[in-house]
């Protein structure tokens, strides 16, 4: 495996951890990237860790199962 997707898996799960975010939820969010647009594991993971830089994350956390604010 490519040292560099190793350090973004890495990098991945601390931020998972910091936010208090199920990975295995982001790991879904991943393969959909992957699957749906044929990014490669590299590309996929360092979308899903700029949805974490920019809030996108933290905004659908405020939102219960029916799309209304928390």
């Amino acid at each position: 495996m490519d040292q560099r997707v190793k350090e973004l898996r890495k990098q991945l799960k601390e931020i998972c951890v910091e936010t208090d975010t199920r990975l295995a939820g982001i790991q879904l969010l991943i393969k959909y990237y992957r699957k749906e647009y044929r990014w490669s594991e590299e590309k996929a993971i360092e979308y899903a860790i700029g949805l974490f830089h920019n809030g996108t994350i933290r905004q659908i956390k405020l939102l219960n199962s029916k799309g209304e604010e928390l």
